[in-house]
């Protein structure tokens, strides 16, 4: 690999990954050495974003394919990425919250990168997360995707695999562990995933991670609240408090801090949401979710992952997570990571991550190459217990 290959402010952070790679080379065997070599590759790929890399130099650019489907008269579009050979088989790939959907630039840059790894790579469109309105349809939009591939696309027939980007870990996880579905998903990659939503929004609204067993979490990024109360609108049932509090989370969103105009015209569902997204104090939060609507608090309970039996998952699961994350903090995919058999969850705590993007000083290039690698690898294993 020439240096040419990364861009010059990321090159420094590559050069941590050189040594144990070299240590990993000289104790490993042909096909190992080819996938520490491809997994750097991978690494490069994701430093250079849409700019040129060694892996691009080396593979075909993938074929995208629009792809509409029915399961059960539910009608979904997606887009199908083909590699150039699919010896890894598929991976179905959640967006988070955006609202380019499956058409985000970032995403369609990770599914190309995928692709040239030797994955098929199928994208499909949630409307609720391309809305920013996350809901138990999501989960069975996901667990469709599934049902889908395995029946449909050749290369998932010995069971596909599945990523999920933030937020869309939990209905991820939550369609992976469906009766029909839990036996055909051979692991489950989650980066910046989340796993109690009461300490979510504790840490979003008030900065306090109740979950990081005493250890002092950075502060969370100003937007989250705003993020998150627009993902629970469609709850409501008044038109006009979904207005209200939309327009007011919009304006947050766009850096106006002047006063919530509509709040005294609110209802008492969309005040009672207003309140507990502007709540300061941990030791309110649990109230005031309580006191939301039930249309809403039955949502959140179906999403929440720390209330469900996640014996049910059968699939490996490998969760990637930055120690600085400001959106979701990795307390979270810790606590996911114990609430398994130790066997059957891995955790890569990568400080070269913010939130879901790699950083641009990549500080802890070691570990994301471990991640990749581990990927890999699991892709190259069609018989991965389920």
């Amino acid at each position: 690999m020439h240096d040419d290959d990364i861009p010059h402010r990321r090159r420094c952070g590559l050069l941590v990954v050189i040594p144990g790679l070299l240590l990993g080379l000289l104790l490993s065997g042909c096909s190992a050495i080819e996938r520490h070599h491809e997994a750097l590759l991978v690494l490069g790929d994701l430093a250079a974003g849409e700019g040129p890399s060694r892996l691009k130099a080396r593979t075909p650019a993938p074929d995208r394919e629009r792809l509409a489907y029915v399961v059960e008269e539910r009608r979904y579009v997606a887009d199908l990425y083909h590699p150039s050979a699919s010896h890894r088989g598929t991976l179905i790939l959640v967006h988070g919250l955006t609202e380019a959907g499956r058409h985000d630039p970032r995403l369609m840059a990770f599914a190309r990168t995928l692709a040239r790894a030797g994955f098929t790579v199928l994208v499909p469109e949630l409307d609720g997360l391309r809305h920013f309105s996350v809901g138990t349809r999501e989960v069975q939009g996901i667990a469709d995707a599934i049902r889908h591939a395995s029946a449909e696309l050749p290369m998932a027939r010995q069971g596909p695999a599945l990523a999920a980007i933030s937020f869309a870990t939990g209905p991820a996880l939550l369609a992976a562990m469906q009766p029909d579905t839990a036996h055909r998903v051979r692991f489950v990659i989650a980066v910046g995933g989340y796993y109690d939503l009461t300490d979510l929004l504790r840490y979003a609204t008030t900065g306090e991670d109740r979950g990081g067993a005493g250890l002092q979490a950075p502060p969370p990024h100003r937007d989250v609240r705003w993020a998150m109360l627009r993902s629970q609108l469609h709850h409501l049932e008044d038109a006009d408090d979904r207005e209200h509090l939309d327009a007011i989370a919009r304006r947050r969103l766009a850096g106006d801090e002047a006063s919530d105009h509509g709040v005294a015209e609110m209802g008492p569902q969309g005040k009672a949401l207003y309140e507990l997204v502007t709540n300061r104090d941990p030791a309110r939060v649990t109230s005031l979710i309580e006191a939301l609507p039930s249309s809403l608090l039955d949502q959140f309970n179906a999403l929440d992952l720390t209330a469900r039996d996640l014996g049910s998952l059968k699939a490996r699961l490998v969760l990637v997570h930055g120690p600085d994350d400001r959106v979701i903090p990795i307390s979270h995919s810790r606590r996911l990571r114990d609430a398994l058999p130790s066997h059957q969850a891995q955790l890569f705590e990568a400080e070269g991550l913010g939130h879901v993007e790699v950083s641009s000083n990549w500080r802890d290039g070691w570990t994301l190459w471990r991640a990749i690698h581990h990927v890999l690898k699991l892709g190259e294993d069609k018989g991965t217990s389920r």
